[in-house]
């Protein structure tokens, strides 16, 4: 039988911290950084992916069509949400589940308006994107807050959601796998 306790406040409020210091979408369309790759790479790896090697939507409507093409795969999604489940379900194991998807809930809406605001404003400066488009990067980012939480919640360390973090962190967006290849914007 699992003890259940109290959630932890200072893995929440190190999540809010990092949320708040993150480049959300600052980099979008940039050459890829030494570290962009690396990340790229050990999300890759932690998706149970031969390195797929990584290409760079250079613009929003670019990437809005990547996320549409035919050859886009739901391989790194699937993989991802097994994951996310598996993860989830220790989480409410060792918390009051009440109280933990209060937290998740919480934070997810405060990080979902942050990077809503961060997407239109990348957005703006590139030009050319898609009301829908803005939207979409926003969810995409909340979503990797929710499961960077999930994952530190369920006492997980250096899970994939950490990398896929640190690329939007560092003002990227993984678009996901296309054909053989990792895109990021």
């Amino acid at each position: 039988m699992t003890e259940i306790v109290a959630l932890p406040r200072t893995v929440l409020d190190r999540v809010k911290a990092e949320v708040r210091a993150a480049s959300w979408f600052a980099a979008l369309g940039e050459p890829l950084t030494d570290g962009d790759r690396a990340d790229a790479a050990s999300y890759a790896t932690a998706l149970g992916l031969a390195d797929p090697g990584t290409d760079v939507a250079h613009d929003w409507p670019e990437a809005e069509t990547l996320l549409k093409a035919p050859d886009w795969s739901p391989v790194w999604w699937d993989r991802e949400e097994a994951v996310r489940r598996e993860l989830l379900g220790r989480a409410e194991a060792r918390y009051p589940k009440h109280a933990l998807w209060t937290a998740l809930t919480e934070l997810t809406t405060e990080a979902g308006e942050l990077v809503h605001g961060k997407a239109a404003t990348a957005a703006g400066r590139m030009g050319d994107a898609a009301r829908a488009s803005i939207h979409v990067a926003a969810g995409a980012a909340s979503q990797a807050v929710y499961q960077l939480a999930v994952a530190r919640l369920a006492g997980e360390e250096g899970s994939l959601f950490e990398s896929k973090f640190r690329l939007f962190a560092a003002g990227r967006w993984p678009l996901g796998i296309v054909g053989s290849r990792l895109i990021l914007f």
